[in-house]
């Protein structure tokens, strides 16, 4: 007797069983920072953009984009070591043909400072060309982006290296750090440069339901938010879309699933996550599924479909 073939795998066409606990975070420090920065455009030089490559078309913010419309910009989509290379070539070479947009592909955990002092070089020169001059005695730039993306980040590699240093920005794994728009900061001594840190700013009235969820996967919105469990499934969702299973043995499975309570139950009992009433505890088990997933543990995904 012949032994009958495990069933194949079939992933969720969509992400329909999830219901986020809401679609919108968009605190006052951000309507804030928006209007401060809206308020300022005219005294800036150059924009530098930095966006997460795991969403690079999610983490465009349009409507922000707005307060700058009209400068000269510079895409940085960060976090490049999460994602594939042949995704990112793609991403960029699409956002550069649509928007006309310079787009340099980086990991600014890695202190490259040649190519990011080839970044500020760059702005000098759009910021140089837009207003017809050769010469600039100061320049003046804005770095922007949603929240968690590494803009802080970007500005630090500047500064000096003691953390003691007054110059230094507040950087954390979670969004919501820097609320205001940062006094300038000089990183360059010649020709004169100063750079502005800005809030992150999510859309005030969410496009979709899908960029809400991304934005959260990625750390972008506190998973609070939406919900942990909600958030850790959207994240499955794209993990079996991307055909990445590695989360499976990694959570004590035999296989993929679909079902994110099953996988958080599998998982919790590896780490021995357990409730008071000794049950899996399914709460702080998401949490760590999603730790997981931001430092590529289950593997290195776009959550977008380019290729």
């Amino acid at each position: 007797m012949m032994a009958s073939k495990a069933p194949r795998f079939i992933a969720r066409a969509t992400p329909k069983n999830i219901k986020p606990k809401t679609l919108q975070w968009f605190p006052g420090h951000m309507a804030k920072g928006l209007k401060r920065m809206q308020m300022m455009s005219s005294k800036i030089d150059c924009v530098i953009e930095v966006h997460d490559a795991r969403i690079p078309f999610t983490s465009r913010n349009t409507y922000a984009n707005k307060a700058y419309e009209k400068k000269p910009r510079i895409l940085l989509l960060n976090k490049c070591d999460l994602v594939s290379q042949d995704e990112v070539n793609v991403a960029c070479r699409r956002i550069a043909v649509q928007e006309g947009i310079r787009v340099i592909p980086t990991h600014l955990m890695v202190k490259n400072m040649g190519v990011m002092r080839s970044v500020i070089r760059s702005a000098h020169e759009m910021a140089s060309a837009e207003q017809l001059t050769t010469t600039k005695e100061s320049y003046s730039l804005f770095v922007s982006g949603v929240p968690n993306v590494g803009k802080s980040t970007f500005i630090n590699l500047f500064t000096k290296k003691q953390d003691t240093d007054k110059n230094k920005l507040k950087i954390a794994p979670h969004p919501g750090v820097t609320k205001n728009l940062s006094n300038k900061v000089k990183i360059m001594k010649s020709p004169l440069t100063y750079i502005y840190d800005t809030p992150g700013v999510n859309l005030p009235r969410p496009e979709d339901f899908d960029s809400v969820m991304k934005l959260a996967v990625v750390g972008g919105i506190p998973e609070h938010v939406t919900g942990v469990v909600e958030t850790a499934d959207y994240a499955l969702f794209w993990l079996n879309r991307k055909k990445e299973y590695a989360y499976a043995k990694q959570c004590g499975l035999s296989g993929p699933s679909n079902n994110i309570i099953e996988v958080l139950a599998y998982m919790s009992r590896l780490y021995a996550f357990e409730t008071a009433s000794g049950k899996p505890d399914i709460l702080r088990t998401g949490e760590k599924f999603l730790k997981q997933f931001r430092k590529g543990g289950f593997g290195y995904i776009m959550l977008e479909d380019l290729i």
